[in-house]
């Protein structure tokens, strides 16, 4: 291959989109209706060659809600001019080529496809050959992170990057930012090795399977054999001091350690995902609280910090 077609073929495009959550009466239901897109296009050495922008103008809701023009600061009159959503997926998909298409977290994805399902019958994205979710790549390239989900602004802020508030959550600003936490970031065997492709039978399934958390004790998938708790300490197994109960999705009860005079609460949680069941387990500081009131919804600040966790793992 000589240079000019691999430089072509490493041709990389950041996408970002805005949306306007507005019911359908079609669907009997909402959707998240597409209102603009922004991209940057970039060579093998992450310069950019060009930029895309389009307003869409709503065809489901007529106006846009005051949380989007909040948060957008665009109004109704922005819109009046924009394409039909699927002349901008025409005209993007011309602009794309075979570039390979990168999104800040699936939701731009997942939008998409919402939106091409309604307009045209076909939940599939004309323009997506390979992908790569930049938002899971740049969480690998952190260390530190742990599992908690990071948002764009959190990463820019980890980096350094300096954002303008007034330029933020508007398509074209935000695929810029993308960009310059993707170059601090970029490692080209790291990269390569996260993408996906969307011809793939599974990358669609995979992308829009929803996880379920099980917690009822007669689902086949919750099996005795795994409600086992091991000690923080010496990582020997504990003993039960009470019957499991369920809360926040979860089961708990409480354990003592007799190696290390230990009492604790623990914690297991059921998801399944598209691959199958992940348990999830986790000891959390003993607390003097009876059954009954855990039973009843009592929430304490790790119980929250653990069930947002566990959200932002899912989306």
């Amino acid at each position: 291959m000589d240079t000019s077609a691999r430089r072509e073929a490493m041709k990389l495009i950041i996408l970002d989109l805005e949306w306007n959550g507005t019911y359908s009466r079609r669907l009997k239901g909402y959707i998240n209706e597409i209102i603009e897109f922004g991209a940057v296009k970039v060579d093998e050495t992450l310069t950019v060659v060009d930029t895309f922008h389009a307003f869409v103008r709503p065809q489901v809701g007529k106006k846009i809600s005051g949380k989007i023009r909040t948060l957008t600061r665009l109004s109704n009159e922005d819109l009046v001019d924009g394409m039909l959503f699927m002349q901008a997926v025409s005209r993007f998909k011309k602009w794309a080529g075979d570039a390979l298409l990168m999104t800040w977290g699936t939701s731009d994805l997942l939008a998409l496809i919402e939106n091409c399902r309604y307009f045209c019958g076909d939940g599939h994205i004309p323009f997506l050959t390979k992908y790569v979710d930049l938002q899971r790549y740049c969480e690998s390239r952190l260390p530190g992170i742990g599992t908690m989900q990071m948002g764009l602004s959190t990463c820019a802020q980890l980096l350094g990057i300096h954002e303008e508030e007034s330029e933020h959550h508007r398509a074209l600003n935000d695929s810029i930012l993308s960009l310059e936490c993707f170059r601090v970031l970029y490692q080209k065997d790291a990269f390569e090795s996260m993408i996906q492709d969307a011809d793939d039978p599974d990358f669609y399934p995979r992308l829009t399977f929803k996880t379920v958390i099980l917690s009822d004790w007669e689902h086949p998938m919750v099996r005795g054999a795994d409600m086992t708790i091991l000690c923080d300490r010496c990582g020997l197994e504990a003993e039960q001091l009470s019957d499991w109960i369920v809360r926040n999705k979860s089961f708990r009860a409480d354990f003592y350690c007799p190696h290390c005079d230990y009492r604790f609460t623990g914690r297991i949680q059921f998801k399944l995902k598209y691959d199958g069941l992940i348990v999830k387990k986790k000891n959390l500081p003993f607390q003097e609280e009876s059954q009954e009131e855990t039973a009843e919804g009592g929430e304490d600040m790790a119980d929250l910090a653990l069930d947002l966790q566990d959200i932002q793992e899912e989306s």
